[in-house]
C-alpha cells in the first residue's frame, strides 16, 4: 500500500471513533448478561432446562463410567497383555460410540432449540439497546466481549440499563 493510500486509511479508521466521541458518546454492553441475566432470558433458559434435563439425566454418569474406564485402563496398561490392552480398548471404544449415537440427536435437537430462542430473545435485546442508546444519546455501542479494545471505563458500561429496558417490557 502506498503511504498517501495507508495514510488516508489510518486517517478514515481513526476518524470514526473520534467522531463518534465528538458528536456523542460510545458506550459497551455485554449481551451474554443480558440474556443470562433478563427475565425472558432467564424464562427462555428455564424452558430449555424443563425440557432437556429429564432427557439428559443419565448422560453424566455414562460420561464419569467411561473416564474411569480409560482411566483404569492407564493405570493397569503396563501390566497387561497387548490381547488384554485391545479387548479393553475396543470395549471403550464401543462404549463411546454407542454413547455418541445415543446423544447426538438429542445434542442437535438442544443446538436448534437454543437457536430459536436466541432469535425469541434477539429482538427484544436489540430494541432495549436502542432505547437504552438513544437515551444515553449514544453515536457507537460495542459488544463488551469482542476483542479489540484494549480499555473501556465502566462507567461506558449500559449493561444494566438494557437488562433494565428489557424487563420492564417483558410479560
Amino acid at each position: 500500500m502506498s503511504r498517501p493510500l495507508l495514510f488516508a486509511a489510518l486517517i478514515a479508521a481513526l476518524s470514526l471513533p473520534v467522531q463518534a466521541l465528538a458528536n456523542e458518546g460510545v458506550g459497551f454492553v455485554d449481551m451474554q448478561k443480558v440474556l443470562e441475566e433478563s427475565k425472558l432470558g432467564q424464562r427462555l433458559q428455564k424452558q430449555l432446562r424443563d425440557e432437556f434435563e429429564p432427557r439428559t439425566k443419565g448422560f453424566a454418569d455414562e460420561e464419569r463410567e467411561i473416564a474411569q474406564m480409560q482411566q483404569a485402563l492407564a493405570k493397569d496398561k503396563p501390566l497387561m497383555s497387548n490381547d488384554q490392552v485391545a479387548k479393553k480398548e475396543q470395549e471403550i471404544k464401543a462404549r463411546i460410540e454407542a454413547y455418541q449415537k445415543k446423544t447426538l440427536p438429542i445434542q442437535q435437537e438442544l443446538m436448534k432449540a437454543q437457536q430459536e430462542k436466541g432469535r425469541e430473545i434477539l429482538e427484544p435485546a436489540r430494541e432495549a439497546l436502542n432505547t437504552v442508546a438513544k437515551k444515553k444519546k449514544l453515536g457507537m455501542v460495542f459488544e463488551r466481549s469482542v476483542g479489540g479494545l484494549l480499555y473501556m471505563d465502566d462507567g461506558l458500561d449500559i449493561t444494566a440499563e438494557v437488562i433494565k429496558q428489557m424487563d420492564s417490557k417483558a410479560k
